[in-house]
């Protein structure tokens, strides 16, 4: 039988729905209330898939749908979440993705060893489209010297590394807003300016050594796969160093790539 975990709550932004991704968000709906531990669910809508976002998670305990009326990017869509959210902790999930049965077992029990930890990452097994296996993220922080402490992310080596994803993290509230969320004006390269961001500010970053998250990779017609088909190696480049430049930094800044 479940528990519930009454200080988490999962995020999941939703922007579109379609038959592909209606599919995908009740398979990543249904990986949050098949948890062993199940943690409150927050759904972030953009005004055109509110009504069927509520239609579907009609069912669902401890499940809110909030209409976000703002700027649809996920940087904006999550810092929507985490702003309107009452629990000390959240996770997001995006809503291609699924979590393991026992993601939040096992966060529930770091939390307890490790009560200076203020975001918890897990092992992402990465999966194609049709759900074959392409590699993992993040199990590099238990490789023998490569952060100072074992397991814990530290910020030379996120800018020594890049393979690093939070998708599925579990962060505490005030830690991700008072360090200024996901910057939504640097593109592509966002997630890895926010890891870069939060090592700098000392939030200290765990990744538990089990398989946490379910993540599909350069899923075609996502967000990060358009964005990433419309710039070229180049830019991309740019947009690197750009996060490398702007983790000094807690807000937003307008940035715009030059040739």
């Amino acid at each position: 039988m479940s528990n519930n975990v009454k200080d988490i709550t999962v995020i999941i932004a939703v922007h579109e729905l379609n038959q592909v991704t209606e599919n995908l968000f009740k398979n990543a709906v249904t990986s949050v209330y098949e948890q062993t531990h199940v943690p409150n669910l927050m759904v972030v809508a953009t005004p055109s898939c509110y009504d069927k976002v509520v239609e579907l998670t009609s069912n669902r305990e401890n499940c809110e749908v909030i209409k976000n009326e703002g700027e649809s990017d996920f940087s904006s869509q999550l810092n929507y979440g985490v702003n309107n959210i009452k629990t000390t902790w959240f996770s997001f999930l995006e809503y291609d993705d699924e979590y393991a049965s026992i993601w939040f077992k096992n966060v529930l029990e770091y939390q307890e060893a490790y009560s200076d930890v203020e975001m918890f990452l897990p092992i992402i097994i990465d999966v194609n489209e049709d759900n074959n296996f392409v590699g993992f993220s993040n199990e590099a922080c238990w490789a023998n010297s490569f952060s100072d402490v074992l397991g814990v992310l530290d910020n030379n080596a996120v800018l020594t590394y890049q393979g690093f994803n939070i998708d599925g993290m579990v962060m505490k509230k005030d830690s991700y807003l008072n360090n200024g969320g996901l910057k939504k004006n640097l593109k592509l390269t966002f997630l890895y300016e926010f890891l870069l961001r939060m090592t700098f500010k000392d939030v200290k970053t765990m990744v538990i050594p089990k398989f946490g998250y379910k993540h599909t990779n350069q899923r075609t017609g996502s967000l990060f796969h358009n964005l990433q088909s419309e710039v070229n190696p180049v830019e991309a480049n740019w947009w690197l160093a750009q996060a490398k430049k702007e983790y000094y930094f807690d807000k937003d800044r307008e940035i715009t790539y030059q040739d």
